[in-house]
């Protein structure tokens, strides 16, 4: 069944309204985030894993757990987003209100609320994760890399394997269904997946992070250019069937990055962002990584003699010398350049 034309649009403009609700609020609003430390190359590899393995491994659950576990992830991610603007406790409960009330939708029978709640809380969701990632630290090449990584498994999912069918199949109708779905006419739904969906966010909030305004109002007009176009596609009947969105948009990810690199702009660290430095006159500066490890606080309880590596600012592993503290770092999970100082100076 041909989807109706308002129902693709409607989907385009859910993209649109949803990017530039994700730009503001990075910007204006900071999250809590749990002390993981800083973003490196192999947290980007166990994210591409990670998607992965969680459908083949959600397929083998009932239905009704997946939504159930979908529906705790929303009401954390909610909170998150949520907490800036409203407090932490009020956040909670509203997250807990929306998600009873999605669930009371469902068990009652009535699908198009349950449809619309479900929408509501995965677009909260979805700012609020993006933005805790981008503001703890995850760089515009970490997600060019993880679109790269994503790409050629959206299209084997998506188009040569049924997988991504079968998932959807599998959680149709469900709460919190990791489906962003636009009701049309006579039964005909336009969705887009969670996945799609984070990228199509999380790439315009890192480029504005790392290279400013312009990238990230370019990428997010590339990301609603690659909506309106798969939709297009739909309503010329060029396609019928699931469309691995990332195939169009995880290469122009890439190719943005690079352009960007190419002419000149350097990524920004995020203090450099909140103190709006332009990142085409930051210069490398061979002395930060020192004065950085300088300025690191450092906990009263530390003997004399510990030995502190540090990380961009951040104490990420601690020991009686260097070398063990070092050793330390790296079972963290911290494998770039570390500065090693002594606990006291």
């Amino acid at each position: 069944m041909k989807p109706s034309a308002p129902a693709l649009a409607g989907l385009v403009l859910v993209v649109a309204v949803l990017i530039g609700l994700a730009l503001v609020h990075v910007r204006r609003y900071t999250v809590s985030r749990p002390p993981i430390g800083l973003f490196v190359r192999s947290d980007v590899a166990l994210m591409a894993v990670s998607v992965v393995i969680a459908p083949l491994l959600y397929l083998e659950l009932p239905a009704t757990v997946v939504a159930a576990v979908f529906g705790l992830v929303t009401v954390v991610a909610i909170q998150t987003a949520a907490a800036p603007l409203l407090g932490g406790r009020p956040a909670t409960l509203a997250a807990l209100a929306l998600c009873a009330a999605t669930w009371a939708c469902w068990l009652s029978g009535h699908p198009l609320p349950t449809t619309l709640l479900t929408d509501a809380g995965l677009a909260v969701a979805v700012i609020g994760v993006t933005s805790m990632w981008v503001q703890g630290g995850m760089r515009a090449a970490h997600v060019a890399a993880f679109a790269a990584m994503l790409t050629g498994y959206d299209l084997t999912a998506t188009s040569l394997t049924s997988l991504m069918t079968r998932f959807s199949d599998h959680l149709h109708g469900l709460p919190f269904a990791p489906l962003l779905v636009i009701p049309g006419s006579h039964g005909a739904l336009v969705a887009i997946g969670l996945g799609d969906l984070v990228m199509l966010v999380l790439f315009p909030m890192a480029a504005g992070k790392a290279f400013g305004r312009r990238p990230a109002v370019t990428a997010g007009l590339v990301g609603v250019a690659v909506t309106a176009l798969i939709m297009a596609l739909f309503w010329w009947r060029v396609v019928s069937t699931a469309v691995p969105v990332l195939a169009f948009l995880g290469p122009l990810i890439v190719a943005q990055y690079a352009i960007w690199r190419r002419l000149g702009y350097r990524e920004r660290t995020v203090r450099e962002w909140r103190d709006a430095v332009d990142p085409r006159a930051i210069k490398p500066d061979p002395n930060a990584p020192l004065r950085s490890a300088l300025r690191v606080h450092v906990p009263a309880h530390l003997p004399t003699g510990a030995w502190l590596a540090v990380d961009d600012g951040l104490v990420v592993g601690i020991g009686p010398s260097p070398g063990l503290a070092c050793r330390d770092a790296r079972a963290n999970g911290h494998v770039g350049p570390l500065v090693v100082r002594g606990a006291r100076v």
